[in-house]
């Protein structure tokens, strides 16, 4: 993993500053300077690097590059106490995890993440209790008894009103309660489904429909039925805006919405593919760039695509090559994306932004936002499903959130991506 990671900030740390005020002087110590912290990292002497970052930062102070460096070098010389805290964490050692939390804060009195990680142990019992109230409505929905899921998510949001994923179980689990009047229907077509009679299963959704028109889950249905039975109209669909080649993905959708008006996310699809043949027709660049913004295209078209992995595959592409095709995908997310965007962290110096996420997922590690730094690993995977330090930082994340087989799955996930990687092995030992 040091390993992995100093090849990386060595890339990153040799670029010079190109500061006007600074002598040439200046810049030969910068480049000197920075050679010499590239060989510590790799050393694993983080401690050392910090003072020589600090001297950079003293000659530069907008080297955005050595500022962020120089917190990572901070934060990898406290990752052995972190470690030893989120396994007290782990193991329920709680007056262990405060105590060396406690040691960190006094070892960095400015930094007031371990204040509130020391906060949040302390009120560990009422998390504890609306974890098992999550796995209880969880559980329920799983089941299709959504009125316990309901009664669940309710105490829930009784006590914290403004929690989002209490409200979003809440919602799906409201949308799925079927009125006594339609059940039998939806009973009956699940029957004719699973002897692959799509048209009489259809019906049946569709005499749903004509009770209630507001039954979205008999609309979805109705779609899924004519997929199977259209599925291979649907995958060259898929596959020619994967490629590229919108035109052919917009053709596919219209014959598919004309033998099925119901497919929501085919008409959604459609209307995202003319917007996008507005600003391109097709991709054909085989480069890296141009695989990104491939990627970056297609997870907007797609209805479930990561919208903060598309916008930040279209930063990436920019930043790969400059151009006016990479602009121009880059401006037109940054535009269908823009309610997004302040919920993002755009592209910092001349740092690239696979780098740049790597480092926040970190960060957020550090500070006791798990969820955030899942977040940033899942969208350098959905554009570098083969980037092996974020499927780390991923499986330790859910790690530190007590979803240890999750963790697992991650790690044995990336181990198939780097069958030799001895660290990951190791994870996985641990976890059993």
């Amino acid at each position: 993993m040091k390993k992995v990671l100093t090849l990386v900030i060595g890339a990153m740390l040799l670029i010079a500053t190109g500061a006007e005020a600074i002598t040439p002087k200046q810049v030969e110590r910068i480049d000197q300077l920075k050679k010499e912290v590239v060989q510590l990292f790799r050393e694993g002497k983080f401690e050392q690097a910090a003072p020589l970052l600090n001297e950079v930062l003293a000659i530069d102070p907008f080297d955005k590059t050595a500022a962020r460096y120089r917190s990572l070098a901070r934060q990898q010389a406290m990752e052995p106490f972190c470690k030893d805290a989120a396994d007290a964490f782990q193991n329920e050692d709680y007056a262990k995890a405060i105590e060396t939390w406690d040691k960190l804060l006094k070892m960095n009195p400015e930094d007031r993440r371990f204040a509130s990680l020391i906060d949040t142990t302390k009120s560990l019992i009422t998390d504890k209790t609306t974890n098992e109230m999550y796995s209880h409505a969880e559980k329920f929905i799983q089941e299709g008894d959504y009125k316990s899921a309901i009664n669940e998510l309710e105490k829930i949001l009784a006590v914290r009103p403004y929690d989002r994923r209490a409200s979003s179980l809440l919602n799906n689990a409201k949308s799925n309660v079927v009125d006594v009047r339609t059940k039998k229907l939806y009973d009956q077509a699940e029957a004719y489904l699973k002897e692959k009679q799509y048209d009489r299963a259809i019906e049946e959704w569709k005499k749903i429909l004509d009770i209630d028109d507001s039954q979205e889950a008999a609309s979805r249905y109705i779609a899924s039925a004519v997929r199977e039975k259209m599925g291979s109209l649907y995958i060259d669909a898929k596959q020619a805006y994967e490629r590229g080649d919108y035109n052919a993905a917009r053709d596919h959708y219209n014959r598919i919405i004309a033998d099925n008006p119901t497919d929501l996310d085919v008409k959604t699809m459609i209307a995202r593919l003319d917007d996008v043949i507005k600003v391109a027709q097709r991709i054909d660049e085989k480069s890296p760039a141009g695989d990104m913004m491939r990627k970056a295209i297609a997870l907007y078209i797609s209805v479930d695509g990561n919208r903060k992995a598309s916008m930040a595959g279209a930063w990436y592409a920019a930043q790969l090559h400059q151009s006016s095709l990479t602009t121009a995908i880059k401006d037109f997310l940054e535009r269908k994306y823009a309610s997004n965007l302040s919920t993002m962290e755009g592209p910092v110096g001349d740092m690239n932004i696979i780098d740049q996420y790597l480092f926040a997922a970190l960060n957020h590690i550090y500070d006791g936002r798990y969820d955030l730094s899942i977040q940033e690993c899942s969208i350098i995977i959905e554009l570098q499903p083969d980037n092996i330090l974020a499927w780390k930082r991923l499986g330790s994340a859910y790690y530190a959130i007590g979803k240890k087989d999750k963790a697992r799955e991650t790690w044995e996930k990336a181990l198939k991506v780097a069958p030799d990687d001895t660290e990951l092995k190791q994870f996985i030992r641990q976890i059993k």
